[in-house]
């Protein structure tokens, strides 16, 4: 068969970057430096590219921020972004609430706690799926809105002052975390008084307020009338979007599409209009903080993005040139309880959208509850990949192939982009479009040319398969030894305290592992399946093998290690992890070293050094860390491992069940919204039974029976979680804690996963929990997956509970450098 050649030309140098144009970076913090450019961020004089998780502290209880934090951190994010959210707040005038989940000040010192910095995004309107986009109720009547109005002004300086007034010695001029302020949020209007003139007076006040920082961002649809040098434009880009009134498949979205254009697709703004214009390359960097971490809901509308959605999309911008990359949402939660009604958006409010009350689980990489998805690790194998090339990578552009598909639904044309200067640089390669699977093609190869040459990886051609999405690096340096290129994902990089270098990649699964080492600069090479030539060393490994087409890890053996000492003498290692493994990795640092932790679940690292293994009480865990020295527990075959074995804890099985106390009814008649103008025409809005305080006579009821032996006290005063999953049919879920609703959801087909524990009573006992869901036609006129229409149609009842799925989940706390390790309920 015959070879595709993509040919792609790394730039001879990285482009000059302008640095006189934005009047930004002040507020500096004594002894450090942030500063950014036309490209990118600068950290202390180097270029640095971040990760930046939205987590929406007032959406979350606070005991449980602290574990929530340690996620995010573990997930390879570096900087937490909030809203704070007006309505949050400020529910009467002059009336602030700052206490229990609305404390702000408490929010910010526990993110620097655990290591992370933090991005206020003050509004004042924030939107957010929130009432009225975050303004208070009374707000609206009292004058225009969103623009210089001398009342309006008035009111936005009270709240912006009330936060400057919790947040004292927290910015990064302070010594704090607090590095970024974003003003505003898909913001459209213009003229006098509004657009510019508008984001100016937003700072101003900020500035007065204490909010004084070394970044002000704006988003940067749908218009770019904004104070050009003084504030940043910020992009998005969602795999699908609950917004849309299409009640089918998207066509193609430019997400999963390279593109150097800096072209900003339709992002939920209000009044859903295109982003007049793009971002000017030669003044601003490229940065998200609306990429999506999952999707929300709205009733009309229920995406479930899947991991490789949200994984593509990101490979993808970063492939693009992404230099910052912002989540929204990275972390779930629930709406608070306020005083004067609910707080979530709604067509009756005058606003697009109808959304759950209570839930606002995005499909986040952490769930509603902290779940922890699927996503959280993938993604994270991107995250510690720019943490650790991030500043090789910050000051490149992108470059496409001369022939590369430049349309969203040019779905036949392989999609690659390359990333580098000189003779070095990193492939990207997107084979993945939600909804729209892409042909396989055969034979490919890359043909990489610079000015020191040409040269084409693999040495045999690959094939490409529909969903795969992968890096590939080109020109590594192994201190004087050169990777000339590897079909391995590079994760991370770091030296050991022998001053020996570790390369650490992944295999992309059904991809061959092939690695090829110039023979100049290195003295002597040892793995397995070596063959030496005039000029090189090429590597072939075996790959992992494969389970539903993941691979899934494999043994301790040698096999998958190169030891290599370069010219200087230099020892240095590369090490082949399977993408599972990959996955399941965390990089921390313990007594001094860098070192790679393999967790067969979750773990995060606490203040002390020690780790925290999430698992289900009933399941063994193990842990695995690279380098072994200094630490305690067992050791691999081949010594480079240190390995804890966690054996499941034995407790009687935990099971929920549920005795119907009334069948469903009739699904309601189907109430139009009103029509907006971007839309094709209304969609349908929530029926009002989903929102009473009591259940609806057609709603089908069940009480859920919760077992003895595991006491709601017990618990709670361990920190755990009682989880349960509820796999059901109908169309909004309703879940009562003595009579009072605390949390819903829409049926989207995916399993609703809710933490039981959170509505005990206050005296540590659990209520009685009921489920009701109201009814559903079959035909009903809102999108859902194929999966979950076809299980509608499938069956005989409107309104069904499947089945449902009990966890009982703890912390057990390794401290890998004593010779002790404690397990704990957590």
């Amino acid at each position: 068969m015959q070879t595709s050649l993509i040919s792609l030309t790394l730039p001879a140098t990285a482009p000059p970057v302008e640095t006189n144009f934005l009047n930004l970076g002040h507020y500096q913090r004594p002894g450090r430096s942030l500063q950014v450019n036309s490209r990118y961020l600068v950290l202390d004089d180097q270029p640095w590219m971040p990760v930046m998780g939205e987590f929406h502290y007032s959406r979350y209880p606070r005991a449980e921020w602290e574990a929530e934090l340690r996620k995010i951190r573990a997930g390879g994010v570096q900087v937490v972004a909030s809203y704070v959210i007006w309505n949050h707040h400020e529910a009467r005038p002059g009336e602030f609430n700052w206490q229990g989940q609305r404390d702000l000040a408490a929010f910010v010192d526990l993110a620097a706690q655990v290591g992370l910095l933090v991005y206020l995004r003050p509004g004042p309107w924030s939107h957010a799926e929130v009432l009225l986009g975050g303004f208070p109720r009374w707000l609206p009547d009292t004058g225009p809105l969103r623009c210089n109005h001398p009342t309006y002004l008035s009111h936005v300086q009270r709240f912006f002052n009330a936060i400057g007034a919790q947040l004292p010695g927290r910015m990064w001029c302070d010594g704090g975390p607090v590095i970024g302020v974003q003003l505003e949020n898909e913001y459209g209007l213009t003229g006098p008084d509004c657009g510019a003139e508008h984001i100016t007076e937003l700072k101003r006040l900020a500035i007065e307020a204490g909010l004084t920082v070394p970044l002000y961002t704006v988003t940067g649809w749908p218009t770019l009338d904004i104070p050009e040098r003084d504030v940043l434009p910020v992009s998005g880009a969602y795999a699908d979007g609950f917004w849309n009134g299409a009640r089918g498949a998207l066509p193609p979205s430019g997400v999963f599409l390279f593109n150097t254009r800096r072209v900003i697709g339709e992002m939920g703004n209000v009044d859903g209009t295109a982003a007049s214009g793009s971002i000017d390359k030669t003044h601003y960097p490229f940065i998200l903080a609306e990429a999506g971490g999952g999707m929300h809901v709205a009733y009309h509308r229920r995406p479930v993005v899947s991991t490789d959605d949200v994984f593509a999309t990101t490979l993808v911008q970063v492939g693009s040139g992404a230099n910052l990359y912002g989540y929204y949402m990275y972390h779930g939660g629930t709406n608070p309880v306020c005083a004067t009604g609910p707080l979530n958006e709604t067509q009756a409010s005058g606003y697009p959208n109808d959304v759950a009350q209570w839930g606002y689980d995005f499909h986040a990489p952490l769930g509603q509850y902290g779940q922890v998805r699927s996503s959280w690790g993938r993604l994270r194998t991107l995250h510690q990949f720019m943490q650790s090339f991030g500043t090789q990578l910050a000051p490149t552009e992108a470059v496409l192939p001369d022939d590369a598909p430049m349309q969203a639904d040019d779905l036949a044309r392989p999609r690659v982009a390359l990333r580098g200067a000189g003779d070095a640089g990193f492939v990207f390669i997107n084979h993945h479009v939600r909804h729209h699977p892409l042909p396989a093609h055969r034979n490919l190869q890359l043909q990489i040319s610079s000015a020191h040459g040409t040269h084409t990886l693999p040495e045999q051609p690959f094939d490409l398969e529909p969903g795969q999405a992968f890096i590939w690096p080109v020109g590594v340096q192994l201190g004087q030894a050169r990777l000339r290129h590897a079909t391995l994902q590079p994760l991370t990089q770091f030296s050991l305290a022998d001053g020996s270098g570790v390369w650490v990649g992944f295999e992309t699964p059904g991809q061959a592992i092939e690695l090829v080492f110039e023979r100049a600069g290195l003295q002597h090479i040892e793995a397995h399946g070596l063959t030496e030539r005039a000029d090189s060393w090429k590597v072939v490994l075996p790959g992992s093998a494969q389970v539903n087409g993941q691979s899934a890890g494999q043994s301790d053996g040698t096999e998958r290690w190169i030891k290599l000492i370069d010219a200087a003498d230099r020892p240095h290692h590369v090490l082949v992890l399977s993408a599972a493994q990959a996955a399941s990795s965390l990089c921390v640092e313990m007594d001094g070293l860098q070192r790679i932790v393999l967790g067969s679940h979750p773990t995060v690292q606490g203040d002390a050094g020690e780790l925290r293994v999430h698992r289900p009480a009933d399941a063994a865990a193990s842990l695995r860390i690279f380098p072994a020295t200094g630490l305690s527990g067992d050791r691999t075959a081949d010594g480079h491992w240190a390995v804890w074995h966690l054996p499941p804890v034995s407790t009687p099985p935990v099971s929920i069940s549920a005795i119907e106390n009334q069948p469903a009814g009739q699904p309601p008649a189907v109430v139009w919204g009103p029509h907006v103008p971007w839309r094709d025409g209304p969609v349908p809005c929530v029926p009002v039974a989903a929102t009473q305080a009591d259940a609806s006579p057609d709603d089908a009821i069940w009480t859920l029976q919760l077992p003895a032996h595991v006491p709601a006290a017990d618990v709670k005063a361990a920190n755990g979680r009682l989880m349960l999953g509820v796999n059901y049919l109908g169309d909004v879920a309703r879940l009562w804690a003595d009579g009072e609703v605390v949390d819903d959801h829409f049926y989207d087909g995916d399993t609703w996963w809710i933490g039981l524990d959170r509505h005990a009573r206050a005296d540590g006992s659990w209520p009685t929990f009921q489920i009701s869901v109201l009814p559903i036609g079959a035909d009903a006129p809102i999108f859902l997956e194929d999966n979950a229409r076809a299980a509608l149609q499938a069956q005989d009842r409107p309104a069904h509970l499947l089945a449902l799925d009990a966890r009982l989940w703890r912390t057990d706390t390794v401290q890998a450098l004593s010779l002790t390790s404690t397990a704990r309920v957590a």
